[in-house]
């Protein structure tokens, strides 16, 4: 796995790219959640190189090591800045069209690309996506309140970041000292980015109606194949939301992962490569038929 530094609309950014080897398949970009970082995708990237597709995983700005943007309209839901980004992502790197992963907040990003350059899409995966249902666990409601964005400047403890990392995880012990140590690295440091991202788009009382709808709208515009992975034991984003999901993406397939919070691919990645990897090969297989 090779990290690269790419300039994005303006903003250094890093990027982890797994190459793969063998015939020639559309590559894969992932995308992390809030408060995420490229390496959260980690555990199935070389799988998914393996079946000859070059894969990325992206910082998101103000994330990881990615620049942290200035005033941008991060959701829009004109000129959304999060779904141009990506867009632009891919033309920096060379790519005319991909399959677009992304989980959590992340998910809603990558929605939000599918349907604003659906030619750009191979195929879009939705693991424990945001945006799609509107209820969202307190404490992330909780960054809209007034006064937290200046509260997120203030020095966080160690700890704070590796408990943040808990809430994602049904089973705590399948996380990877690395992961912590990456949390502890990334997730402090990002906090006032995940604030200032999360509340552009998260209100006291759940997902912002007014985004959420004008989002939703715009689903008929990708017809695309779509996967939905969520953990049976997801405490951020509850299982429920796939009832949305089911009304904005009535061709999305759905896979569960028993004993599995928020973070699928890192907390069970066999599980989560088992539901992948056939739904990629139908994409390609549709596409080419």
């Amino acid at each position: 796995m090779e990290s690269r530094t790419i300039t994005v609309e303006g903003l250094r950014t890093r990027v982890l790219v797994e190459e793969g080897r063998g015939a020639e398949r559309e590559p894969i970009v992932l995308i992390h959640g809030v408060g995420g970082w490229a390496e959260n995708w980690r555990p199935v990237m070389a799988a998914l190189a393996a079946t000859g597709r070059q894969v990325i995983a992206i910082d998101l700005p103000g994330f990881g090591e990615s620049e942290r943007p200035r005033r941008v309209r991060y959701f829009g839901p004109d000129e959304a800045f999060y779904p141009r980004f990506v867009i632009a992502a891919m033309d920096v790197l060379g790519i005319e069209r991909a399959h677009i992963a992304g989980n959590s907040m992340g998910g809603a990003v990558a929605y939000m690309t599918a349907v604003t350059a659906p030619s750009r899409t191979r195929s879009l995966v939705l693991v424990a996506p945001g945006g799609l249902g509107r209820d969202v666990a307190f404490f992330l409601r909780a960054c809209s309140l007034p006064g937290f964005g200046l509260v997120a400047r203030l020095p966080r403890p160690r700890r704070a970041a590796r408990e943040g990392l808990r809430t994602c995880f049904y089973d705590a012990g399948r996380i990877t000292p690395e992961l912590y140590a990456e949390a502890e690295r990334y997730g402090n440091s990002s906090f006032p980015e995940f604030v200032r991202a999360l509340s552009a788009g998260v209100g006291i009382r759940g997902v912002r109606r007014s985004l959420r709808e004008a989002w939703v709208a715009r689903a008929p515009l990708y017809t695309g194949p779509a996967l939905v992975v969520w953990g049976r034991e997801d405490f951020v984003l509850p299982l429920r939301h796939l009832a949305d999901v089911h009304a904005t993406l009535p061709q999305a397939q759905v896979a569960l992962i028993e004993h599995c919070g928020h973070m699928p691919q890192a907390e069970r990645p066999e599980e989560f490569l088992a539901a992948t990897l056939p739904f990629l090969e139908r994409a390609e297989q549709a596409a080419a038929a």
